[in-house]
């Protein structure tokens, strides 16, 4: 929901001080364009980690939107397997909708954290390669949950046609490249500060990640794209 405000603003004196600063500024536009853009991508980048310090994980608007989209997707009689889990509190608002959850990530600390935070009788935590799980323990699941997984990977089609054949439904979610008219500023200037996190491989934008998707025989089924976020609801495409 978004908001109303008075026609005429209170006066913002940092506004005015920087508008000041920018008139006199001793640059042409295109340096001061790619300052704008890093001073930009810096601040950004400040509020958001400030923002997982202030809210609880429950609380978090970013992990509410994300709730809220699985919570009309997900049924009660899902199997479903949370590939990178971190410290788990994704797989425990899941184990709340779905019959069984299970959680998988290569960090021991988070696992362990995860294990002794979160408990449903519903609810497991494995700290394993996903797909060495799945050979170990060779049962079917519903729903794979891919949460900002794809985007740290050299091979995102390859790895997608590793797992798809284990499951029905696939959630991804990561950063949207087509979030801002910005990245474009930044892409014709090759501006440096681009990425989302500096251990990102890719930076999808939507037609991409579509396409990625269509290639490893994934079909998106339903999408949101809000707050800078791709959420996409997939189903496997059999025989593919």
């Amino acid at each position: 929901m978004g908001i109303t405000t008075p026609r005429k603003k209170p006066r913002n004196l940092l506004l005015s001080i920087l508008y000041r600063i920018h008139q006199v500024l001793p640059m042409g536009t295109q340096r001061k364009l790619r300052l704008y853009l890093d001073l930009e991508w810096i601040f950004d980048r400040l509020a958001m980690e400030t923002a997982f310090k202030y809210y609880k994980p429950d609380q978090h608007p970013f992990r509410q939107h994300a709730q809220a989209f699985l919570q009309e997707r997900i049924g009660s009689g899902h199997a479903v397997l949370d590939l990178g889990c971190n410290k788990g509190d994704m797989s425990f608002a899941l184990a709340g909708m779905a019959r069984e959850v299970v959680g998988v990530d290569h960090n021991a600390a988070a696992v362990a954290y995860a294990r002794n935070t979160y408990k449903r009788p519903n609810l497991s935590f494995h700290n394993s390669d996903a797909l060495v799980y799945l050979k170990e323990h060779p049962k079917r699941f519903d729903v794979l949950i891919l949460s900002h997984i794809l985007e740290h990977l050299d091979n995102p089609e390859e790895f997608l046609k590793a797992f798809k054949d284990h499951f029905t439904y696939i959630y991804v979610e990561l950063p949207d490249f087509d979030k801002t008219y910005l990245n474009l500023y930044r892409k014709d200037l090759d501006v440096k500060l681009i990425y989302t996190d500096d251990d990102h491989v890719s930076e999808f934008d939507r037609a991409e990640l579509r396409t990625t998707l269509e290639r490893a025989g994934i079909r998106i089924q339903e999408a949101e794209y809000r707050f800078g976020i791709q959420r996409l609801w997939c189903r496997v495409q059999e025989g593919f």
